[in-house]
Formats: C-alpha cells, structure tokens, sequence
C-alpha cells in the first residue's frame, strides 16, 4: 500500500510535517480492512485549510476498490480522525457485500447438489437414466442439420444463434426435417 500525503494552504504556526505523520499512522488503521496482498492500493491523504475550516480528505484507488470520504471541521486532526473513521465504515460495508455474495453463491450451488440428487433416489422406475451434456456453442438451423447429417443421431439439440434459445432438430417418420423451438 503506498500511502501519499499531500498538504495545502497550512499554516506556518501548525508543522505540516506533524499532519502528515499523524495522517500516516492513522492510515495503518485503514489499512487493516484492505485485503492484503491482493494488488497496489494507492491511499492518498489531501489536507488543506482555507480560513477557519480545516478538510481532509482520503482516497482509495485500486484495482477492484475505489473509494473517498471528505470531511471539513476546525481542528485537522479531528478532521482526519472523522475522515479515516468514514473510509473504515465504507470499507467494511463493502467487505460484508464480498461476504455475503460468496455466501449466496455458495448456498445456491448447495442447493443445486441437492436437487438434482433428489429424483433420482424418490422415483424407483428411473434410476437407469442417462445423462448426457448437450453442447453450449450457439448454431444456426444449417450448421445443425449438418451436424445431424454428419452424425448416426436421429436428433440434434442445440442453442439457436438467432434466437438465444434451445431448439431440437430432429428428423421424423418421414424422413423430413423438423424443428422444435419454445
């Protein structure tokens, strides 16, 4: 994590060099909720001061994370505090959005496992069932009567390029060509 402080407008009767090492210890607390190790995350601390209001401000920039907070008060100090305090709130809001969509997908495929073990153990007439993975590549109806041609199958199913759905191509009992679409 590369951590840079920028200072603006400060005071000669306030150390610039004293904000600025405050702002980078406060920035192991944030530091905390990054994932570690995933990618360069730029943080960069802008502190500035215009008449009586003193602002900081924090921004986040990474590959996956982007993410800023701003807050303006009398005291710097007290202005970086609330501004650290408020990227750490966003921070972990979005640590429990990750947390959560994981959980769902893992609940989801869990799910899934479950259902299509089900029928197979309830229904005693149809445990002999073979199962067989049907190509995802999307077809045109010509590519799929060549496929047909090409092959000893009296059906083809296959994903229409035209339409985004399944189809079946299959040839009937008297020898024409038939086309099943939903």
């Amino acid at each position: 994590m590369r951590v840079r402080v920028t200072t603006r407008h400060i005071n000669n009767n306030r150390d610039p060099e004293k904000l600025k090492s405050y702002a980078i210890k406060k920035s192991k607390r944030i530091e905390k909720y990054l994932t570690a190790g995933s990618d360069a995350c730029d943080l960069s601390f802008v502190l500035s001061s215009e008449k009586f209001r003193d602002t900081a401000e924090i921004t986040i920039s990474s590959k996956h994370l982007k993410a800023a907070s701003s807050f303006e008060t009398t005291d710097m100090y007290t202005a970086i505090d609330s501004a650290v305090d408020v990227i750490i709130s966003q921070l972990k809001k979005e640590t429990d959005k990750k947390k959560k969509a994981k959980r769902r997908i893992g609940a989801k495929t869990k799910e899934g496992a479950a259902g299509v073990q089900a029928p197979e153990g309830s229904v005693g007439k149809l445990t002999n069932i073979r199962v067989r993975k049907l190509p995802e590549k999307p077809m045109t109806v010509e590519e799929a009567s060549l496929q047909l041609d090409v092959s000893d199958a009296s059906f083809v199913t296959f994903l229409n390029s035209a339409s985004n759905a399944m189809n079946v191509l299959y040839i009937d009992d008297r020898g024409q060509l038939t086309l099943i679409e939903p």
